[in-house]
């Protein structure tokens, strides 16, 4: 067999261990040579990467730079980088490393895998700014797509969306989330402790600020519950929560701040309900898949990659973007309903066995692999 070689362009190191490692790991078991060209933040990170057979490249992407000198550079150092690794596949995920690898490729004419793992701010914002990126945006996907490129989405939305706007050429495929290890996110029955998990990245955008409005509510009808909040602080994003806002938070009783936490088993497992009323479009939120897996009732925004995962009334509640009293009353609901807590738990589980189990989706991924590779029968 020869071996292929892949590489993957992604933004960040931390958010390709946290979503992408399991999938390059099983590339790599299944015989392909894997290298990764990222902004490396933590040297920790990296060198756990080299141990595993992993090739690794640093290259300064910033996510929240609009600088054209400084956009430009990227695209260039991305240049450099792959005409030394000579891959038979690239793999860029998200927007940045997408645009930037693919007008690389109109020259090196590479067989290139897109992952959309959500369309974010730019496609559900009204404001003007956000309305001119998105036509640039989408302008520069159709010029990169071509009979050599395959577009993965984690839902059917963003497919359609990217299918109306002429960007597809028959290769769009949809492949419904990261997927989780099912056996690692066991299930459990709830605590009924009347805890309540805010995990994510902590943005605005994902909506903290409806959800703390939505305890007031809670509050001033005597309600009693705890919000804990976890997740990464990502500085590299304008929308960001400050971590003095998160403390003042904390020291105002209103949340108890956990931080960055590595084991998410145990903490999904000490809260009764999982909740992230994100205010635009997600790829699918990897934190309520991980929820349902583990039996919990989750509750999100009726947006795209939410409403992939919640089937309302089923495994949890849907919300309107920005209602803090519908997301309190669903509240209420669940916390003053065990049995409900329990049923939507269960079938959470049985959704994520279904549809979102890890081996579902890098048996897909695979797939799309041996597709790729199979082209013009190279």
């Amino acid at each position: 067999m020869i071996v292929k070689k892949v590489v993957f362009i992604i933004n960040v190191d931390w958010y390709f261990k946290l979503h992408w490692l399991e999938r390059a790991i099983f590339l790599k078991n299944n015989g392909y040579d894997i290298s990764l060209i990222t902004n490396f933040t933590s040297s920790e990170i990296k060198d756990n990467l080299i141990k595993l057979g992993i090739t690794c490249y640093q290259c300064q992407i910033k996510r929240k730079s609009i600088n054209p000198v400084s956009e430009l550079n990227t695209i260039f150092q991305i240049q450099k980088i792959l005409s030394i690794i000579d891959p038979d596949i690239i793999h860029a995920i998200t927007v940045k490393p997408n645009l930037y690898a693919g007008l690389n490729n109109i020259f090196l004419g590479k067989k290139i895998i897109y992952s959309i793992t959500g369309l974010g701010a730019v496609f559900s914002s009204s404001r003007i700014r956000f309305k001119i990126i998105k036509n640039l945006v989408i302008y520069i996907y159709r010029l990169i797509s071509n009979n050599k490129s395959i577009f993965i989405f984690e839902n059917d939305s963003d497919f359609r969306i990217f299918k109306d706007e002429g960007v597809l050429i028959d290769n769009g495929v949809v492949i419904h989330g990261a997927g989780v290890d099912t056996e690692k996110y066991f299930y459990k029955k709830p605590n009924y402790n009347r805890n309540i998990l805010f995990a994510s990245r902590l943005l605005k955008d994902k909506g903290l600020d409806t959800l703390l409005d939505a305890l007031e509510i809670l509050k001033k009808k005597d309600i009693r519950c705890i919000l804990n909040v976890a997740g990464i602080i990502d500085s590299d994003v304008t929308s960001a929560i400050p971590i003095k806002d998160l403390l003042e938070l904390e020291k105002a009783n209103k949340i108890k701040w956990i931080g960055t936490e590595k084991d998410m088993v145990s903490l999904i497992h000490k809260n009764d309900i999982v909740c992230l009323p994100t205010r635009y479009g997600e790829g699918i939120p990897r934190i309520l898949i991980e929820a349902a897996s583990c039996g919990r009732a989750i509750i999100g925004t009726d947006v795209s990659g939410c409403n992939d995962i919640i089937d309302n009334n089923y495994n949890g509640f849907l919300v309107p973007i920005n209602n803090a009293k519908d997301l309190a009353d669903k509240l209420i609901f669940l916390l003053e309903n065990s049995n409900l807590l329990r049923e939507f738990g269960a079938n959470g589980r049985c959704k994520v066995l279904r549809q979102f189990d890890q081996n579902i989706v890098l048996e897909k991924t695979i797939s799309i692999y041996k597709r790729l590779i199979d082209i013009n029968n190279e």
